[in-house]
């Protein structure tokens, strides 16, 4: 008996490219589905009598089909994207401005999405190792459970910090954990290459070694400055002059909003143990004296690497104007004390307030 002639190349498969996961078509309906889990969540936490945050968590997450997500995307490269994306669309929720039950549910989420990656040989299907986040919004996780204080919200808290403890496991503490050393002969990253393979001698350098490296750390500073300068027009004050455009320098990352905060509480703390009764303060205490002495401590500090500087034809923090340099320093250290003044209370630590720059109008 004959067979019928056949072909012998397998079909095609067809891939969603990773493009497709950044895309309103899978982000938008993506977000929507994240608010009915929450949303659910919520309605159901507050009539429920049960005591069990997590359980009623996993209830909805199985009813509305989440546990089948993961099987969505097999490829590896759209996989890896696919990952990763629907990863930061449960972190968008997570942010401070959020309430703190709706933090609570997306972190669930977002921890029982990333826990529940198949990790069967059969067929083997990628996973991410490490959560992609950010160090603020990691410090910001750390302090949820302070937040879950009312009687409403408390029996979450043991489940919160269950889930941080063990997201801790596979999230690096400290960022960078690994440095990346590049070989491009391009700035500061040839400088950090040449530093971190150069050969190390023993006993102490040599003041040729010394030399070569101030060297490299200058350039370096040099092409970090370039690549990061921007020019702004300061403000112009009440019947003055229009001020020159300044230049100046931002950072290459998002600013650390969170680790601002922690030092704006830290010197509140600080400012309200040394002088609990500012502005009110009818004699110099010890806290007084012990900020006159930081704040004079520091100006002869910056004085004298000033001058050592000048006598080498340097100048140090020059080029942002009466923002920057030991002028600015001058003035924020004799505004202590001065009620109604930026530095009144801190001297130089007003300065990310503002002191030092002019008076207050």
């Amino acid at each position: 008996m004959s067979l019928a002639a056949t072909h012998t190349t397998p079909r095609g498969q067809v891939v969603l490219q990773p493009t497709y996961f950044t895309c309103s078509l899978f982000v938008d309906p993506a977000r929507e589905d994240i608010d009915q889990l929450i949303r659910v969540y919520v309605e159901r936490y507050a009539r429920s009598q049960l005591l069990q945050p997590f359980v009623l968590f996993k209830d909805i997450w199985n009813n509305q089909g989440w546990m089948w997500l993961h099987f969505k995307v097999f490829d590896a490269r759209s996989r890896d994207a696919f990952l990763k994306i629907t990863m930061q669309l449960f972190s968008e929720r997570l942010v401070e401005s959020e309430y703190p039950l709706t933090r609570a549910v997306a972190l669930f989420g977002l921890y029982t999405f990333f826990a529940t990656q198949p990790t069967a040989p059969a067929p083997p299907l990628h996973a991410l190792a490490h959560l992609p986040m950010t160090i603020d919004m990691y410090q910001s996780l750390l302090k949820l459970p302070d937040v879950l204080a009312t009687d409403f919200l408390r029996p979450l808290r043991p489940y919160v910090i269950y889930v941080l403890s063990a997201l801790q496991k596979v999230h690096p503490r400290e960022l960078p954990r690994e440095k990346f050393i590049s070989d491009v002969t391009d700035g500061y990253e040839q400088v950090a290459y040449t530093t971190a393979n150069a050969i190390k001698k023993k006993g102490r350098p040599s003041k040729h070694d010394k030399v070569k490296k101030s060297k490299d750390a200058v350039v370096a500073l040099d092409k970090w400055l370039d690549k990061t300068a921007y020019t702004y027009q300061p403000p112009r004050a009440t019947s003055a002059e229009v001020p020159q455009p300044v230049t100046t320098h931002i950072l290459l990352s998002h600013p650390p909003s969170t680790t601002r905060n922690n030092y704006r509480a830290k010197k509140s703390e600080l400012l309200e143990k040394l002088e609990p009764e500012y502005p009110y303060v009818t004699n110099e205490g010890l806290g007084r004296a012990a900020l006159e002495r930081a704040n004079v401590g520091v100006v002869n500090r910056l004085q004298k690497i000033d001058e050592e500087a000048a006598a080498k034809g340097m100048e140090i923090g020059g080029e942002g104007g009466e923002r920057t340099g030991l002028r600015r320093v001058e003035r924020a250290a004799n505004e202590l004390g001065k009620i109604g003044s930026l530095g009144g209370r801190g001297g130089l630590l007003g300065l990310l307030e503002g002191a030092g720059i002019g008076q207050p109008s």
